[in-house]
């Protein structure tokens, strides 16, 4: 199941005038990995999902079955008790991001970190752009025109950037050159208390578009794996 499907359908409305843009990149996210219980406790049934509940457990030093854990995740949430999400880490490695959307990010501090691509090393002759979403705007034409000064200005950027590199002007300098909207990646570190606070904040309206595009796609992503952390979030 798709969750938030009319929303990312509304932001990407003109998404098909965006392919063949020069060095375009869509965002792209991946599940590396997440937290798993040992084999000891694998074998009493207790899952990634039900980390959360089952540590939680310990405040009382109770026990249930796989599907009293799934109910007291839900219950955890509704208590507002997060402490014990903090037993489940996810991995995320995000592509076709901007570097606006990174200035952003990084303003999460708890539970979270990353590992981006350095612009001090890698080159930016290599590199793409984010395109905005342009969703606001209902003229297709007025939206290639807009485009096109953007392709514009992407393609001067990249020119402006070789002419120095020949002079010899060390890449970590030559980056400063970069618009925001110039691409990064990156792997992504975080709890699954940590990934509810950001949930809260960038799956709101009101958040940036394409911050909010990551968040949907990171919470499509989640929810294969723990639904019951965060399928409130579906719900409102």
């Amino acid at each position: 199941m798709t969750y938030f499907q009319e929303e990312l359908e509304a932001i990407d409305r003109w998404k098909h005038l965006r392919q063949g843009l020069f060095r375009n990149e869509e965002p792209s996210v991946k599940l590396v990995a997440v937290t798993r219980p040992v084999q000891e406790y694998v074998a009493q049934d207790i899952t990634s999902e039900t980390l959360p509940a089952f540590t939680a457990r310990q405040s009382h030093e109770s026990k249930g079955t796989h599907e009293d854990d799934l109910r007291l995740n839900r219950k955890l949430i509704e208590w507002g008790h997060d402490t014990p999400l903090q037993a489940l880490q996810f991995v995320y490695h995000v592509t076709g991001i901007s570097k606006s959307l990174a200035g952003q990010w990084t303003r999460h501090k708890i539970g979270i970190g990353w590992t981006f691509r350095s612009t001090r090393y890698v080159k930016a002759s290599l590199n793409t752009f984010v395109y905005p979403a342009l969703e606001y705007i209902d003229s297709e034409d007025t939206v290639k025109e807009v485009y096109r000064i953007y392709e514009k200005e992407h393609r001067h950027a990249l020119e402006v950037y070789e002419k120095l590199l020949a002079k010899g002007v060390n890449n970590q300098e030559l980056r400063r050159l970069m618009p925001v909207g110039w691409s990064t990646s990156a792997y992504v570190y975080i709890n699954a208390r940590a990934l509810r606070h950001f949930f809260k904040l960038r799956l709101a309206y009101a958040a940036e578009w394409e911050i909010r595009r990551l968040a949907y796609i990171m919470f499509n992503k989640v929810m294969e794996i723990s639904p019951t952390l965060f399928e409130d979030f579906a719900k409102k």
